[in-house]
């Protein structure tokens, strides 16, 4: 197939279209593409979900983006004119819905990109990204991390600062203590940032709380998760 230099993009007579018709065949074989590479998306964006609120609303409309997208690319296909249409008229729409974890942009983007690239029936080409995208993810949110962040309320009164101290040197590979308060019946109130396996946080928990005067301790994990 000939290249196509400037001048012949911007010939009259090649405005009209560039690519190939699409049949009955290529068009449900492009959404049955996007909703697959859609539900693989979907899967990957509930394993690896790390923020407060798990919205399955969201992760449907990754489907459907992805679908969405696909279809777009094929009403456009090699046609310039409508392309250049196109993008004046999705250029005024605007996504207002605030996007609370960075990552889930990256899926939104993961999702159009997918669209994107079956429309043009590169399928072999979304079915490798995809796999080495989804390891990827999976991999950085569920294996390498080994401690996560917590933040602890510890309450006591006529507690060993140097006790509570020496349970968490025992337990955490690293804490800060970020406030403290005092009330008027005396009792301290200690905010700390800290650093432990998720599978020593009872112990933590357990020997934070036989000290004497230790009244109550919480941990909440950067989820919002409480656990006390």
């Amino acid at each position: 197939m000939a290249r196509l230099n400037f001048t012949d993009i911007f010939n009259p007579a090649n405005l009209s279209s560039f690519g190939s018709p699409l049949t009955v065949g290529d068009i449900i074989m492009v959404l049955l593409a996007s909703f697959l590479t859609g539900l693989f998306i979907y899967y990957i964006y509930k394993k690896t979900f790390s923020g407060i609120l798990y919205s399955k609303n969201f992760n449907v409309s990754l489907i459907m983006t992805t679908m969405i997208t696909s279809i777009i690319m094929m009403a456009i296909g090699g046609n310039l004119a409508l392309s250049l249409g196109m993008v004046g008229a999705l250029s005024i729409v605007r996504f207002r819905t605030p996007i609370k974890d960075s990552k889930d942009l990256t899926f939104l983007f993961w999702s159009i990109t997918a669209g994107i690239v079956n429309g043009v029936q590169f399928y072999e080409l979304t079915l490798i990204s995809s796999l080495v995208l989804g390891a990827v993810l999976y991999i950085l949110t569920k294996k390498i991390t080994l401690s996560k962040p917590y933040v602890s309320i510890l309450k006591y009164s006529n507690a060993s600062p140097d006790k509570v101290d020496s349970v968490l040197r025992k337990h955490c590979s690293r804490f800060e203590v970020r406030n403290t308060a005092l009330d008027d019946s005396g009792t301290t109130e200690k905010t700390i940032e800290l650093k432990v396996k998720e599978k020593d946080i009872e112990k933590l928990l357990h020997d934070l709380k036989s000290i004497k005067g230790v009244k109550k301790v919480m941990i909440f994990s950067h989820t919002g998760e409480l656990s006390e």
